[in-house]
């Protein structure tokens, strides 16, 4: 029998214990040019000094370097929206060259400047009871940090001519569910330091975290991926705190916006409307956190907007009581809760514009305090629910890995085609390995339905490979086929690896959609086990109706320029000097205009609205792209 191995990346690692010390540093000098860019730059900051990362656009108000992610993927249940994760990618989303098995210092996180003076810039003492506290939590969503690894909190001292960085805090890696059982099940722990050395109050204070990782002793180069993750949330330092300063006038949103569809997190708007009562939920889950001491009444309210249109709808909780998160934990759905905590949205649907192809939703989630009876803040959350080109399961942020051995071996995702379209090509997301071990050939494979899994091929890209992007993390890569795909119904998207290793799929574990996954490994097709998504997005587009030749090349490279028009289009490249044809179709699918000539082709007299150009050249190739007419 064939053995048939499974990567979740941080999971299912094993590891080399290596025994050392507990690292503790003093005296890490940045050099005198460090110095001079931050004076030169100006960028000190001043009390309170807070971020809940929350806002990743005001980053850079607070931190100088960006080697972490502020991202709601990794953190499992944080103080609220976001936290910042650590880990073992650089900012391009590579393993770092310098990874080893031994502890090596990984991603950081360093502040700028912060003044210690009051109001009136008098400097600060010990006597001003400074505190800086924070909440951490190892693994998360992603890989448990070995115990080796450990998250480290350094303060700096910033003189004349360097910064003098102090060891005052860190902790050891551990499972979350260790975590969990020596933090009272809670998810998060929160970290009090005093700032009491007369020494931080000469000059400005800076901030520094960051964490020690291990690289896997593994067998499998392909395996060596992100892993040793910590999440860190609520950064506050300021004076006149104390030790048991560890609630917050807040009403928090944790978890990210949910998708309103009951499979996808985002699909073709042409397939949402052909069916959309099938497509929606009817409730869905909100996590709401009152993280004051004393309970509070509250609202929760849902604003949807359609971008591109005045299309709106609004919904509205009854006022219900929320009791203390340290206490009671988020608010849970029954009772007169379930209201704000699942909010039932009993025929619901987004607005429908079938002439369109495409349209965006902002969501926006607020929670309203009565001020009446306490002093807490609300919070507002936005998400957005999107109907473009392609079908997907997963939210953009791969927590862990995916794939199988040995040579030959598949896996593939379900999607099922509401009506009639066609298949250009499909996103991908891979991890990147160490030293981008999983740089291998694999084949994209199109599947039709057997009694629920995989059946017989119906289309194969032969001989790609993983391609990154250097300078965007968790950037899909587009495999276009060579020609369209007519399909409709249940159908199967996925690879066949060439090499005995796993190509390391990105693997969404934040929403399970294990159902819809399958592998085949030598012993047939199976459903996998393991909860989350494979990041495949399938690629469709609305011209089933085009009566193309299936042996006709198809390149959908064709530019037209303006777009959208008010009357006149450009065709931009070479096609223009050799279209032998041009059609003009409307959504419908019915020729509306022929044309021979491509130089300018006048459409001024059609209605506004999408269409789709269809251009022929002499050699036999076929070029399809949509438009816009706007006047």
């Amino acid at each position: 029998m064939k053995i048939k191995r499974f990567i979740c990346i941080t999971i299912t690692l094993f590891f080399v214990t290596i025994g050392y010390s507990q690292e503790y540093l003093t005296n890490f000098e940045y050099n005198i040019e460090l110095r001079e860019r931050l004076l030169r730059e100006d960028m000190t900051v001043s009390l309170p000094f807070f971020d809940d990362f929350t806002d990743a656009k005001s980053f850079s108000d607070r931190w100088q370097n960006y080697d972490v992610l502020i991202n709601s993927g990794f953190p499992l249940f944080p103080t609220n929206y976001n936290a910042v994760t650590f880990d073992i990618l650089d900012e391009s989303g590579k393993v770092y060259p310098n990874g080893s098995s031994n502890p090596f210092i990984a991603d950081s996180l360093m502040s700028h400047p912060i003044r210690l003076v009051d109001d009136a810039g008098n400097r600060l003492s010990p006597a001003d009871s400074l505190y800086l506290s924070f909440y951490y939590q190892p693994q998360g969503r992603g890989d448990a940090p070995d115990e080796n690894d450990s998250l480290v909190l350094m303060l700096g001292i910033v003189t004349d001519t360097a910064v003098i960085w102090n060891h005052v805090w860190s902790t050891e890696g551990m499972s979350l569910d260790d975590f969990m059982e020596n933090n009272d099940e809670k998810y998060f722990k929160q970290v009090m330091i005093p700032v009491d050395d007369e020494r931080y109050f000469d000059n400005d204070l800076m901030i520094l975290f960051y964490n020690y990782a291990t690289m896997p002793s593994t067998m499998y180069p392909n395996d060596r991926s992100n892993g040793d993750v910590w999440n860190v949330d609520f950064v506050y330092l300021d004076k006149n705190r104390s030790y048991d300063d560890t609630s917050y006038p807040l009403v928090s949103f944790s978890e990210n916006s949910p998708s309103m569809l009951k499979r996808y997190q985002s699909m073709p708007y042409r397939q949402y409307v052909s069916n959309p009562t099938v497509a929606m939920k009817t409730t869905y889950e909100m996590f709401i956190a009152n993280l004051d001491m004393e309970g509070c009444n509250t609202q929760y309210s849902c604003h949807i907007e359609n971008i591109n249109s005045d299309w709106t709808f609004d919904y509205n909780s009854e006022w219900c009581y929320l009791a203390p998160f340290y206490s009671s934990g988020f608010q849970n759905c029954e009772g007169d809760n379930a209201t704000q905590a699942c909010p039932h949205l009993k025929n619901f649907l987004f607005d429908m514009n079938s002439s369109l192809d495409s349209a965006s939703f902002l969501i926006t989630h607020i929670i309203t305090v009565d001020n009446e009876d306490s002093d807490a803040k609300g919070d507002t959350l936005y998400g957005k629910q999107e109907f473009y080109n392609y079908y997907a399961y997963d939210d953009g942020i791969p927590e862990k890995g995916y794939g199988v051995t040995p040579h030959n071996s598949s896996l593939a995702s379900q999607f099922s085609i509401s009506v009639p379209d066609t298949l250009q090509g499909v996103q991908i997301l891979f991890n990147r390995t160490f030293k981008d071990a999983n740089y291998d050939f694999f084949d994209i494979v199109v599947w039709n339905d057997n009694n629920g899994k995989p059946g017989n091929e119906i289309y194969r890209l032969e001989n790609q490979r993983p391609i990154w992007n250097d300078e965007h993390i968790y950037e899909y890569t587009y495999y276009k086929f060579e020609k369209t795909i007519k399909v409709n119904g249940i159908i199967y998207v996925g690879i066949m690896q060439h090499s005995s290793e796993s190509i390391n799929i990105g693997f969404d574990t934040s929403v399970d959609n294990h159902q819809y996954n399958f592998f085949e490994s030598g012993d047939g097709w199976q459903n996998s086990m393991m909860p989350g998504s494979l990041m495949i997005r399938p690629v469709v587009g609305g011209d089933y109706f085009v009566d193309i030749d299936e042996n006709m090349e198809i390149d959908m490279s064709l530019d037209l320029y303006p777009n959208p028009t008010s009357g006149v289009l450009k065709i931009n490249n070479d096609v223009a000097a050799k279209c032998s044809n041009i059609t003009i179709f409307d959504m419908m699918g019915r020729g509306v205009r022929n044309y021979h000539d491509a130089n300018e082709i006048n459409v001024g007299d059609l209605d506004n609205g999408m269409y789709m150009m269809r251009v022929v050249t002499d050699d036999g190739r076929c070029y399809t792209e949509r438009f816009i007419i706007s006047k």
